[in-house]
């Protein structure tokens, strides 16, 4: 299967990470995407798109001091218009392993979830 599409969208959430940009997370996420993870105690965080491009344009960008990391670690087609990706991706001072869930929406690749979590990097 043409992954070239897909990995488009998956470089725009990466540039988004590196750069802070709110701008390419509401590019590339779905208007109806949320995104999970946990707090310290285990309980559930979901957080809607609209809350996220805020959190990610209140941070700064990445600066050379924080080297810019990306990888995909794998990409599973459930269907022609559907996929998960799994990647990992450097933000500042953490590493964060994301699970991407990606649908083809009006012939775009666009998030409809993501589960994260992430570990500090000294």
């Amino acid at each position: 299967m043409d992954t070239s599409d897909l990995k488009k969208s998956i470089q725009i959430y990466f540039d988004a990470c590196f750069e802070g940009s709110g701008d390419k997370i509401a590019q590339v996420f779905h208007d109806s995407a949320h995104i999970y993870t946990h707090n310290p105690e285990g309980t559930l965080i979901d957080t809607p798109k609209a809350d996220f491009v805020k959190r990610v344009n209140s941070r700064p960008a990445d600066s050379p001091s924080f080297p810019r990391e990306e990888e995909i670690l794998s990409i599973d087609f459930l269907s022609e218009k559907a996929a998960a990706v799994r990647i990992r991706v450097r933000v500042l001072n953490n590493r964060f392993t994301d699970l991407l869930s990606f649908m083809l929406i009006d012939g775009k690749w666009v998030i409809i979830a993501k589960l994260f979590q992430g570990v500090s990097v000294e």
